[in-house]
């Protein structure tokens, strides 16, 4: 896939597209690894338009940062560290080989803990080039081997969740 990002700017800049709903479902998850680390400060790493967060939805008490570089309001890189980092339905939008780079900037990002959901099945939605949205469709093992291969955080708590034809769940501690 040549560039995705462009792709992905692209798709965002029709405000009818998918508005991301995918926090909801795995919030029993993220609320239990937010209590557990004790954590008070979250990064969304992949937020798409930051929907999942209007109308008063914070349903962590504080407000976590956003960023997903194909929407303007949200593509600024994010500084600092954050307890913990969450990703979902994004890492199966990701081209397979950039795949290592982006858990290394989520590793850098997590003091405490990371939690990723992925649908590793093909979507509906079509990018404007005329590509599968889900590009990476990988079943758990292979997420979490790649995780391993690159992150050197630590101490770091993390959940892979994967959901469809390669349903799975591990959790693990680095170190």
């Amino acid at each position: 896939m040549t560039d995705y990002i462009q792709q992905y700017k692209q798709y965002h800049e029709d405000l009818r597209k998918y508005p991301g709903n995918n926090l909801e479902p795995q919030l029993p998850h993220i609320l239990q690894l937010i209590q557990e680390t004790h954590s008070s400060t979250l990064l969304d790493y992949g937020c798409g338009k930051g929907y999942q967060y209007m109308n008063g939805r914070l349903p962590y008490g504080f407000e976590p940062a956003l960023y997903d570089p194909a929407v303007p309001e949200h593509d600024t890189y994010p500084k600092g560290t954050f307890h913990g980092v969450i990703s979902t339905d994004v890492m199966e939008h990701i081209p397979e080989d950039q795949i290592p780079h982006v858990f290394k900037q989520i590793s850098q990002f997590a003091t405490r803990f990371v939690f990723l959901a992925i649908a590793p099945d093909l979507a509906i939605a079509k990018l404007p080039n005329g590509e599968n949205a889900h590009c990476t469709i990988k079943p758990l093992d292979w997420w979490v081997d790649i995780w391993k291969q690159v992150s050197s955080n630590k101490d770091l708590i993390v959940h892979i969740k994967t959901y469809g034809q390669y349903e799975g769940y591990a959790n693990f501690i680095e170190g």
